[in-house]
């Protein structure tokens, strides 16, 4: 049910984005037919109504096909989901179960991580039933996930391939990150 509310708000959503796209648009028209009326965008404004509609139209069809692509999807209901490089992504269930799948079957529970572009690293949900240890190293490139059940072992891993730096943030942190500002205001 929370799928279909929030897949419904998302069609009102595209909706609202692409009237408001296709006013610019036409807008954008007008001045440009103004400015050099021997153009095609000369005649816009003898067709208000149509120039807007056709270009409403296509631009709700572009922006309801990028909702389902791999950076335009951020999950709907109660899964969320952000994209990372390399055609991964980190998902979240239910508000509070946050993995990753590597595999089609094994899927790696985390709970507060580090994202760079070729590594996600960081710490292990306590609830992994088909990996062992409390640190992870997730390889983007090759899609392999290494545990670590020392943190020795771990911390020298990661100094021989990434600058450990940064603090580790759990899921709701790196969602509002990635989907924040102007990407959440003219995006579906």
């Amino acid at each position: 049910m929370e799928v279909l509310f929030h897949f419904i708000f998302e069609l009102i959503k595209i909706s609202i984005l692409a009237c408001i796209y296709g006013s610019l648009i036409r807008l954008v028209a007008i001045i440009i037919g103004r400015h050099n009326p021997e153009s095609w965008f000369s005649r816009v404004p003898n067709k208000k109504v149509s120039f807007w509609y056709l270009y409403t139209r296509i631009i709700f069809v572009f922006l309801f096909c990028f909702m389902f692509t791999h950076y335009g999807d951020h999950g709907l209901g109660d899964y969320a989901r952000i994209p990372i490089s390399h055609w991964r992504e980190i998902e979240q269930i239910n508000g509070n179960q946050a993995y990753i799948q590597a595999k089609a079957i094994d899927a790696l529970d985390i709970d507060k991580f580090i994202i760079t572009d070729d590594y996600v690293y960081g710490l292990m949900s306590s609830t992994n039933q088909n990996y062992e240890g409390n640190y992870f190293i997730y390889d983007l490139v090759n899609n392999k996930i290494r545990t670590f059940k020392q943190e020795k072992d771990y911390i020298k891993f990661l100094t021989t391939k990434i600058n450990i730096t940064s603090d580790y943030q759990d899921f709701n942190h790196h969602y509002t990150n990635y989907w924040h500002g102007l990407r959440f205001w003219i995006l579906p």
